[in-house]
């Protein structure tokens, strides 16, 4: 309870915040297909506020999903965030960010990730496309639901990079495009790839129709009653403002 009230209270506070300025905010409702550690279809919440301007930029989100299956629960994550950008619109830009995740299906009781970095902009239109490399140092705290005879590290630094696509293909499509690649700096056999490609429909003013695909490997897992490859497949009907 205590670390999801963590999760909460990393959201909520950037809720709080007198929305001044350039804030806007998102909040969705939809479904997934998982396969992987979890092979199911769920719920799932998401929301998201935002602040851009040019010096710095700030944005906070969360991904609720859960399932059940004959009265047992089948699937329950937690995701939450924050991060900041320094001179956002500029060729390079400084960067910090945080994520949590709570998720005993893949393993995670509770983790942890701090990232601090820069943005390398490669070439950018507004109101049309953004495309960007990222590289960043992360330190990972981990604890895992199985912990004995459990062989890794509870705490681990890694290097991040990160290619980022975005292009509008006229007034209301939008597509998206990431890659993570982050290995151990101490074995580099040790790494995570977290993917993520989604295309945004704009429906109205404030409603937005989004299908996305999630992909994550892990080379490294805490027993082998878990899965290295999980895979995401979503839709979602979101309100923005």
């Amino acid at each position: 309870m205590k670390k999801l009230l963590v999760v909460i209270a990393l959201i909520t506070s950037a809720l709080c915040v007198n929305a001044q300025g350039k804030w806007n905010g998102e909040i969705g409702l939809g479904f997934t297909y998982n396969e992987g550690n979890v092979t199911n279809m769920n719920l799932k919440n998401t929301g998201k506020i935002e602040r851009n301007d040019s010096l710095i930029s700030f944005d906070a989100n969360y991904k609720f999903l859960y399932s059940k299956e004959d009265s047992v629960e089948t699937n329950r994550g937690l995701t939450g965030g924050i991060k900041f950008d320094f001179l956002q619109y500029g060729k390079w830009s400084p960067f910090f960010a945080a994520e949590v995740v709570c998720n005993k299906y893949k393993g995670y009781d509770f983790k942890t990730s701090i990232l601090l970095g820069g943005k390398y902009r490669i070439y950018t239109n507004p109101g049309k496309c953004d495309y960007s490399i990222s590289a960043a140092g992360v330190c990972d705290y981990v604890d895992y639901t199985i912990e004995e005879d459990n062989p890794l590290p509870t705490n681990v630094w890694r290097m991040s990079i990160r290619p980022k696509i975005k292009q509008k293909f006229g007034p209301a499509v939008t597509f998206t495009h990431y890659t993570f690649y982050q290995p151990n700096l101490e074995d580099f056999d040790d790494y995570i790839v977290n993917s993520h490609t989604a295309l945004e429909t704009k429906l109205s003013e404030h409603f937005f129709f989004e299908t996305s695909f999630d992909y994550e490997y892990r080379s490294y897992l805490p027993t082998e009653d878990y899965k290295k490859r999980d895979v995401t497949t979503e839709v979602t009907l979101k309100i923005k403002w």
